[in-house]
């Protein structure tokens, strides 16, 4: 049973009327950006019924999310612990959504443990501290190609091999293309239990597939709620009409910061436990989704940054207040805490006596409402959500709300928010320098180019003679 979902997003701190300095948004260009939404929306409406994107659809999955609850309770019952392998969009929605929701605080889910680098000196020791007899994983690649993924893979197959033998399989999962990849050919080849993601859902779009689903199901995370907060959030977005739609009004707003009057930084400011890592998902999302080459025209992207109240105050307001007019602020936080207790009433200088006998709550939030009010006061464009509750319902609402922010404000923009070629390039030229069979070419490019660089290096403590200790007393 999914309870109404309840939000606050407020515009107020980016109308003209509202903000001095000149970053307000005029009437005029708001009613021009709104008409360049619903353009969007038609426009991704048809792709949707093409069948070209499928993230819309997600929410109703709500079958298949029973069947991975109860396949994710069939394997908490044999394991105690699940290590996710996978990078980007194929672990950054689990990470966010179990950290959002509490963790592993009051769930009967397994301890999640999330390998989405692999730096030597972090890897290494995370698969060294699991449990490996009781330990399950699973691997994240719609491509099954994901050179990093891949490499995880075959040190946690041996570690299962070394721990429970030949029933390494029944301790492994896969995610992957439904038809095609390495990793589809390696689970109908080995008989290893799978997860089919939509060909029509990419990585950044895909934490309300099995891509997040069944990781965060074995978690204990209540998957079918969080399915159900998105629905209720593509129902909003689907039947509320103009600037009453909270969606078509971000992404106008957004979209404004991005082609009227640029903000190169979008800087989420969160207030709460547990939303630091929503914010390292939409990085992802906002970054990799907007920042795009256009043809015959200016490049175009916002680079997203993240900070934490009350933390980041202390180390990061400075340059936001006083610097650069170069940015757009969104501050996110909890409507309410779950936390309770107040400061003690003794041990006060005369001037911090304001403290004493009051709710830490109340400083918490009073930092919040001063930062917004310093920034405001700095002529800095500002939008405040708060979300209703800490549970699934509304962390799957508020991830499916950006989902389609993100998409409206990528096609307002002239690209397309799906695709990622500087990626893709990336993990060319990487594969290439790994000696990949066919790369020859690009490797011999990629020298030559090199080669080319004047250096302007700097080194020290390499190649300098070793010298001998002296002896005591000795020369």
């Amino acid at each position: 049973m999914c309870d109404g979902i309840r939000f606050r997003f407020d515009f107020s701190l980016v109308g003209e009327s509202n903000l001095r300095g000149g970053d307000g948004i005029a009437a005029p260009d708001f009613r021009k950006m709104m008409a360049l939404v619903d353009d969007a929306v038609d426009t991704l409406a048809a792709k949707h019924r093409r069948g070209e994107i499928g993230f819309p659809d997600l929410p109703f999955f709500v079958k298949e999310a029973r069947a991975i609850s109860r396949d994710a309770a069939a394997l908490r019952a044999k394991c105690t612990h699940l290590l996710v392998l996978g990078i980007g969009g194929s672990a950054l929605g689990t990470k966010a959504v179990h950290e959002a929701v509490g963790g592993a605080a009051g769930r009967p889910g397994m301890a999640l443990s999330v390998g989405d680098n692999v730096d030597p000196d972090a890897f290494f020791p995370l698969l060294a501290k699991l449990p490996m007899k009781r330990t399950a994983v699973v691997a994240i690649s719609k491509s099954g190609g994901t050179a990093e993924t891949n490499a995880q893979l075959a040190l946690a197959i041996a570690a299962l091999k070394k721990a429970v033998g030949k029933r390494w399989k029944e301790r492994l999962i896969l995610v992957t293309d439904p038809s095609k990849g390495v990793f589809r050919r390696m689970a109908d080849a080995e008989g290893l239990k799978n997860y089919a993601v939509p060909p029509n859902v990419g990585g950044r779009f895909s934490v309300l597939s099995p891509v997040g689903l069944f990781p965060l199901a074995a978690a204990g995370v209540r998957v079918e709620r969080l399915l159900a907060g998105a629905a209720q959030m593509e129902a909003i977005f689907r039947h509320t009409k103009g600037t009453d739609n909270p969606v078509r009004f971000a992404a106008a707003v957004y979209a404004h910061y991005l082609l009227v009057k640029p903000k190169v930084v979008q800087v989420w400011f969160t207030y709460g436990a547990g939303l630091e890592r929503i914010a390292e998902w939409w990085q992802q999302l906002w970054g990799e989704s907007l920042g795009k080459g256009r043809e015959g025209r200016a490049p175009v992207g916002q680079t997203p940054a993240r900070a934490i109240g009350v933390t980041d105050q202390h180390s990061q307001l400075q340059l936001y207040q006083d610097g650069p007019a170069d940015k757009v602020f969104t501050f996110v936080r909890w409507m309410a805490g779950r936390e309770k207790g107040n400061v003690p009433k003794a041990g006060f200088a005369p001037d911090m006596a304001m403290l004493g006998g009051r709710p830490l709550r109340d400083l918490f939030d009073a930092e919040f409402e001063g930062t917004i009010g310093a920034l405001w006061s700095a002529g800095r464009p500002i939008v405040r959500m708060e979300i209703g509750k800490r549970d699934e319902e509304h962390v799957g609402a508020f991830l499916h709300f950006w989902e389609w922010v993100t998409a409206i404000a990528g096609t307002c923009a002239g690209v397309d928010p799906f695709d990622q070629p500087g990626v893709e390039e990336g993990k060319r030229i990487a594969r290439a320098l790994m000696g990949e069979k066919g790369t020859e070419a690009l490797r011999a490019d990629f020298a030559e180019k090199v080669s080319g660089i004047r250096r302007a290096e700097i080194r020290i403590g390499e190649d300098l003679p070793v010298v001998p200790p002296r002896r005591k007393g000795g020369k």
